[in-house]
């Protein structure tokens, strides 16, 4: 399975169980305070698609935390709402509970992106070294009708792998779940919510991701708080954390350049 140990955790924050997978073992008591951590908040709640990205971080020294919120990967009662609110507090509670100082990169993709913009609002003032990467960020304007998200679907995958398919039992045990994170996501406006972010943000997509164009990352760059934003376009559709993990991981690992 490559270099990503994948070890299992659970963690109690006051308010929720986290299930969360590390790439490597820790001490008790938490994260090490100085290691580079990038932590992954996954799209729709299916954290298998990410591990070909994490594979490619881990082997280059950074320390990798993919959150199972909602909570669909492990069977039982733990994880949060699936709403991208609650999703994101689950994910700020996470990060406090382990006393991450940084520096902290916060990957968010797809549903996941708008969760990690939440968790990052809500961490920023605690975390002294803080960047955000949005990739694949869900839902422009045009998208939070039913209809014209349907439509947009099929051309958003086109370029993507049938490796993928590992998390089909994942998304079919959790329908209705999944389809609660997509409604949620829908009646967020993440353009509204960055005007209050002021740390370093990253905007990327795949550049046949009709989910979001290279017009859409742009425009939210123009609505975040902060004036330390990248734009970049990257090879791939919508899921390509999965098709093209050293693209992408290459730009998490700037992000966490950028707050070293």
């Amino acid at each position: 399975m490559g270099s990503f140990e994948a070890v299992d955790t659970w963690t109690r924050t006051g308010r929720h169980l986290v299930h969360a997978l590390l790439s490597h073992r820790v001490p008790l008591g938490g994260l090490l305070p100085d290691a580079s951590c990038a932590v992954f908040v996954p799209g729709l709640g299916l954290p298998q698609y990410l591990r070909p990205t994490v594979d490619h971080l881990t082997e280059c020294g950074v320390f990798c935390v993919v959150l199972d919120l909602p909570g669909f990967l492990a069977r039982g009662r733990h994880g949060c709402p699936p709403d991208v609110d609650a999703l994101g507090t689950a994910v700020a509670d996470w990060v406090t509970a382990h006393r991450i100082p940084g520096p902290l990169s916060l990957m968010g993709h797809s549903t996941g992106a708008q969760a990690a913009l939440a968790a990052a609002i809500q961490l920023q003032d605690s975390v002294s070294r803080l960047a955000l990467v949005m990739a694949g960020p869900t839902f422009r304007p045009e998208h939070r009708k039913l209809l014209r998200l349907t439509a947009a679907v099929p051309p958003a995958y086109r370029r993507e792998s049938l490796g993928e398919l590992v998390q089909t039992t994942t998304l079919l045990r959790n329908a209705v779940g999944v389809a609660s994170v997509v409604k949620s996501g829908m009646r967020d406006a993440p353009e509204r919510r960055l005007a209050q972010l002021r740390v370093p943000l990253v905007l990327t997509a795949g550049e046949a991701d009709t989910f979001a164009p290279e017009r859409w990352l742009r425009s939210l760059a123009a609505s975040a708080g902060t004036t330390a934003t990248t734009v970049r376009v990257l090879p791939g559709s919508h899921n390509n954390p999965f098709t093209y993990p050293v693209e992408l991981g290459d730009l998490v690992m700037e992000a966490v350049a950028e707050v070293v």
